[in-house]
């Protein structure tokens, strides 16, 4: 082993892939939000507990059979009871939870490439609107970071990339407002439709654009993502996690390597 190879065969300023890294972020988010679903399932377990144990305290359950009924079965015990509670009490912290900012945020719309595409002339308005809607914050979906096209910024998994400097997608040609990944666009931008968003316009139909300042936040607003009620959007998003973490055990380096800088 020579001096310039402290790791064994590995040089110590050896090539490390977009993909490895992504990979190692997109494994510890799925970490982070694991250990948060074990807290909100403490959470559920403690409340399932404390409203069962209220019942029999307060001599509402188990209720006193009519006279003449015969023998029961022996009472439920309160283990028993708080497990046939947990999976509904979980379903609705875990709902609770999603109405909050959440640490590792995905898409869970569907696939992107079947979904309705929204049929807006943007072409032929981006020299009025100059692409706003690229400065609107939305999370990707497993498959997009799959496809390892759509960056996403990495303080902020899994956040749309924005340059620093404008505000804009990354992805958004800096001169021409134009996607410069068109075909691989996410699912939002396939089917957010900007003509009623005050955020955009003023006027749609006489192409008056909003003025600065109006409708500040850059945020996609929540009824894109929440088309379904929020119970079967945690179920989808627990879905979403496991394909997640399926995916990211499963990625392998792709052709394009970076060279990290020395210390």
């Amino acid at each position: 082993m020579t001096d310039d190879q402290p790791y064994g065969t590995v040089p110590e300023d050896s090539l490390v892939t977009r993909r490895d890294l992504e990979r190692a972020i997109r494994h510890l988010s799925v970490t982070d939000v694991e250990l948060r679903d074990a807290i909100l399932q403490m959470m559920a377990r403690v409340v399932a507990l404390t409203d069962e144990l209220t019942r029999r305290l307060d001599g509402v359950e188990p209720d006193p059979a009519p006279p003449g009924t015969p023998a029961s079965p022996p009472t439920e015990t309160v283990e028993d009871a708080v497990a046939t509670a947990l999976p509904g009490v979980l379903a609705n912290v875990r709902a609770m939870d999603l109405t909050e900012r959440e640490q590792v945020s995905l898409d869970l719309g569907g696939d992107k490439y079947t979904t309705e595409v929204s049929e807006l002339p943007c072409a032929e308005v981006l020299h009025l609107c100059k692409a706003k809607c690229c400065t609107f914050n939305f999370a990707l979906s497993t498959a997009d970071l799959d496809e390892g096209v759509i960056r996403w910024d990495y303080g902020q998994p899994y956040l749309i990339r924005q340059r620093a400097s404008d505000g804009f997608c990354v992805h958004n040609d800096p001169d021409t407002h134009f996607c410069t990944v068109h075909h691989h666009r996410p699912r939002i931008c396939r089917s957010y439709d900007c003509r009623k968003d005050p955020r955009v316009w003023s006027d749609f139909e006489n192409r008056i654009p909003a003025t600065e300042g109006e409708a500040r936040t850059t945020d996609v607003p929540a009824a894109v993502y929440e088309s379904f009620d929020l119970m079967e959007r945690a179920k989808l998003r627990t879905a979403a996690i496991r394909q997640e973490k399926a995916s990211s055990r499963n990625g392998y380096a792709d052709r394009h390597p970076i060279k990290l800088p020395k210390p």
